[in-house]
């Protein structure tokens, strides 16, 4: 017989959380804003129900039985900062608790978490990503000669566009040296340059498991609605609005190839409750996995609610979404 869930505690990192670290602010952009706070609450709790902020998943591991209590379900947005491994940890923790949860387990998160695992599956798996390589020193640097500029230079374990300016496109060996140096230096962890994809950026989101109950497709545009082309999404311009995003037609026979890609990828990853993939796509027609993302932010104006939106699923079904396929997972029934 199936459990009835009643009431869920969201686990997540809040700016006092990030202030408690000690680090700039800049390098931790993963705490849950109000706004997105404020929107899962009220969807749960149009849903049917009671909903409480149980905080991070090092503060229920300090209390668990007084945190817990009463508690049927955990709607898991954390993802923790700095370490290579911070999104597993929450994860990690349910299931030894034994636990029901949303979201990704922890061998999802680590390696969607860490660029060079995943770009690693893509290349084992035949599914396209550009030229990459993995430098954890300078000394690495030789490495990147088999790439060709312009190069793009990204933190090896962020996400969010976080270690990245208008400046992470690099078109000679001097500007590469001081990009690569100033992540290994600032950012204290490996770094991964890529051949930058002159073209389109595509954003695709999934939501459910067994079946997938939802598959869309946007891009992500200059404001004045045109591609991309060398353009690309940084960390300020992203917080300032400068790009705008409109929804594509999932069934055009351009994606298919694209979307075949994303439904073997998710299955490779899953169990998984949602996920959206970064794309590049040449102007060929060819396209270029960035990354996969089981991290998914569910703030009502970013990626994965705003393809789900431009594409006819509001917020609320959405969220519900999400519990739905969390509950056939662990065989529970909604309220």
């Amino acid at each position: 017989m199936k459990k009835t869930v009643h009431s869920i505690g969201i686990v997540l990192e809040q700016l006092e959380d990030a202030k408690a670290v000690g680090h700039p602010l800049q390098e931790l952009y993963h705490w849950r804003e109000p706004e997105e706070i404020e929107a899962v609450t009220q969807a749960l709790t149009s849903l049917g129900y009671q909903v409480a902020l149980l905080g991070t998943p090092a503060s229920l591991c300090r209390n668990t039985d007084r945190t817990l209590a009463g508690i049927d379900f955990i709607f898991n947005i954390s993802v923790g900062f700095l370490t290579r491994f911070r999104m597993s940890q929450g994860p990690a923790l349910y299931e030894l608790l034994g636990m029901p949860y949303s979201g990704a387990d922890p061998y999802s998160k680590m390696v969607s978490q860490n660029k060079q695992l995943t770009k690693g599956l893509l290349d084992s798996l035949g599914i396209p990503t550009p030229p990459w390589v993995f430098l954890q020193s300078l000394d690495d640097l030789p490495a990147a000669d088999v790439l060709v500029f312009p190069m793009i230079v990204k933190p090896a374990w962020e996400g969010a566009s976080i270690g990245m300016d208008q400046d992470a496109v690099v078109h000679n060996r001097s500007d590469l040296q001081e990009r690569v140096e100033r992540i290994l230096k600032n950012m204290r962890m490996p770094v991964i340059v890529e051949q930058f994809i002159v073209g389109r950026e595509l954003k695709v989101g999934m939501v459910g498991h067994d079946p997938i109950t939802f598959s869309g497709i946007i891009e992500d545009t200059a404001g004045d609605g045109t591609p991309l082309g060398d353009q690309f999404l940084y960390f300020d311009a992203k917080k300032k609005g400068s790009f705008s995003k409109c929804a594509l037609n999932i069934a055009d026979p351009a994606y298919a190839r694209l979307m075949a890609d994303c439904h073997r990828l998710y299955r490779t990853f899953a169990p998984l409750d949602y996920a959206t993939f970064d794309v590049r796509m040449d102007g060929e027609g060819n396209h270029y996995f960035l990354e996969f993302n089981a991290d998914a932010t569910l703030h009502p104006r970013r990626t994965l609610a705003e393809c789900c939106r431009l594409n006819g699923l509001p917020y609320d079904l959405l969220i519900k979404g999400i519990l739905d396929s969390a509950f056939r997972r662990f065989n529970l029934a909604g309220t």
